[in-house]
């Protein structure tokens, strides 16, 4: 994700096959209490790893810079906006990444104050 312009954070999941996939609108939170607003890819990556990798949670969370690595956090899945897709190059999927962060924003914006951006 950081080589795309899109950090992320990528939570270790507790289960190897997730009951869902796709690309989510989530609340992230953090050890302190601390919610905040992201998207999340959970899959296996189809653009940048092999067939049958191990599927992976990433989480870009809108408009943070901080390190949170170690921390223990807690991922909310909100709102599915799509399936996830293999793209033809990194840049095709750099766009589609950013598309999916416009759209949570207006999720977001729709949906009942109360956590932070």
């Amino acid at each position: 994700g950081r080589k795309l312009g899109f950090p992320t954070a990528n939570v270790q999941m507790k289960h190897n096959r997730p009951p869902l996939t796709g690309i989510f609108a989530v609340q992230f939170t953090r050890s302190s209490g601390v919610a905040l607003r992201g998207v999340a890819s959970l899959g296996v990556r189809p653009t940048v790893k092999a067939q049958g990798a191990a599927p992976v949670l990433e989480v870009y969370i809108i408009d943070f810079k901080e390190e949170i690595y170690g921390e223990h956090v807690r991922v909310d899945f909100l709102h599915k906006f799509r399936d996830e897709e293999k793209y033809v190059d990194l840049e095709t999927l750099r766009l589609q990444i950013a598309r999916d962060v416009e759209n949570a924003r207006t999720f977001f914006k729709r949906s009942e104050p109360g956590i932070s951006a």
